[in-house]
């Protein structure tokens, strides 16, 4: 299967249920983290952050590892969505904490087959999360917080700096995540 077709799957299967569970919940293909080192291919962000990671049939997993140290330090759960040509490899290298979709066509229908689910990361960056905001958000939680006098005329890098030496990293975390779903002018599903 194509990337793009494991995708639509995963958006008629796993996602439609997650937002079925959770209707407030956006979705985002191609999510920027750490100021465009990687991105995640399909973030879904409700209370929590959910990272996907697409590997089709023509993918390998030699970048998963590097993918791994980033998405560790932004999502809560985070699930590896393989074709089953990826699937015996894949359970040797990735995280216990991440979940593990098995995807394929069987007599030429296309499924998807969860091997075991995501569970919470409790290893979160503070300053990677930070990072997730826009320079305006950022100056708006340190308003609510009264850290922004001095701030106001300063850099993003510094705000984010600020935001993730002051702030607990949950007090960060539920801030972002209500951001990113509220978010107008902004793509997502």
């Amino acid at each position: 299967m194509k990337e793009s077709d494991v995708r639509n799957l995963l958006y008629r299967t796993e996602l439609k249920k997650i937002k079925s569970e959770h209707p407030d919940s956006r979705m985002v293909d191609e999510l920027v983290l750490l100021r465009g080192l990687v991105r995640v291919d399909v973030a879904v962000i409700n209370d929590s952050l959910h990272g996907y990671e697409i590997k089709s049939e023509s993918d390998n997993l030699e970048r998963l590892p590097a993918q791994q140290a980033a998405y560790k330090k932004v999502f809560d759960r985070m699930t590896l969505v393989a074709d089953e040509k990826h699937v015996e490899h894949a359970v040797r290298i990735v995280p216990p904490c991440w979940g593990l979709i098995a995807v394929g066509r069987k007599d030429g229908q296309p499924y998807a087959n969860e091997i075991w689910p995501a569970i919470r990361n409790r290893d979160l960056d503070p300053l990677a999360l930070a990072q997730l905001l826009w320079r305006e958000e950022a100056i708006e939680l340190m308003d609510f917080f009264g850290l922004a006098r001095g701030f106001r005329d300063k850099s993003r890098k510094v705000l984010w700096q600020a935001l993730a030496k002051s702030l607990t990293t949950e007090e960060l975390r539920s801030f972002v995540c209500y951001k990113l779903r509220t978010r107008k002018d902004w793509r997502g599903h």
